[in-house]
């Protein structure tokens, strides 16, 4: 296989890529706090001896948007929104995570729970547990948790310095190998949600273009291969 046909493959490879990139972001266009993934490609120089440098396609990085989704209310007391940067930390079996998706609950212990049942955290790295009969439970925008009975914890709010090292972990649930850093300015809105940023239009025609992208290189892989066969035909034709 010679370089053309090398050339073309890497645009395949990288065509795939995007498309599933593109289908993550389909398929969580509903679900809660979740951050649209985006392909980001580069050309590769190859030298080739004498020869003019072959460029060759390769992905550089997947970048995703960190941008605000959509806010719902719920008026669901347990039920938050971060309205700016930094995520929510919490416990998981495999150790803390970070999340945007505030839909929490109290389990059968007061604690403080996400839909997969991980331990919400305070700002000492707590769990976060409210006592027994504890009334109207309010959330300020700084994270502070107040009962009928006073205050009960802070919920720890965190960034990083390069949020885009985050590694997901699930939908809308990161780890990091980052040192977290508390939010100066942190921003919760109870009783809200945020919504998924994916742009269903867009990701659906990128979906589009990405596929007339792949069936036009093939064709080209073809037609490629199509010459270099009848190349070689006239070559055995002329020697016989």
């Amino acid at each position: 296989m010679d370089t053309t046909a090398y050339i073309a493959l890497s645009r395949q490879i990288a065509l795939q890529e995007k498309m599933t990139a593109t289908a993550s972001n389909i398929a969580n266009m509903a679900t809660t706090g979740f951050k649209a993934l985006h392909t980001a490609f580069r050309a590769q120089e190859q030298e080739r001896g004498d020869v003019r440098p072959a460029d060759f396609v390769r992905e550089r990085v997947l970048v995703r948007d960190l941008r605000v989704g959509p806010l719902e209310t719920t008026d669901n007391p347990f039920d938050l929104a971060i309205g700016g940067e930094g995520y929510f930390a919490v416990e998981t079996p495999e150790g803390p995570a970070y999340t945007r998706d505030g839909h929490f609950a109290l389990d059968p212990l007061g604690q403080l729970v996400n839909a997969s049942g991980d331990l919400v955290l305070d700002d000492g790295g707590a769990p976060v547990v409210l006592p027994p009969n504890s009334g109207a439970v309010t959330i300020a925008a700084d994270g502070t948790i107040t009962t009928r009975t006073g205050p009960a914890g802070r919920l720890q709010l965190v960034t990083f310095a390069d949020p885009q090292r985050l590694q997901a972990i699930g939908s809308s649930l990161y780890r990091s190998d980052q040192p977290p850093e508390p939010v100066l300015e942190p921003h919760v809105l109870q009783g809200r949600l945020e919504g998924s940023n994916v742009n269903p239009v867009m990701e659906m025609t990128t979906m589009m273009e990405t596929v007339r992208a792949f069936q036009t290189t093939q064709k080209m892989i073809e037609a490629h291969h199509d010459l270099a066969r009848r190349a070689v035909e006239q070559m055995l034709a002329a020697d016989a």
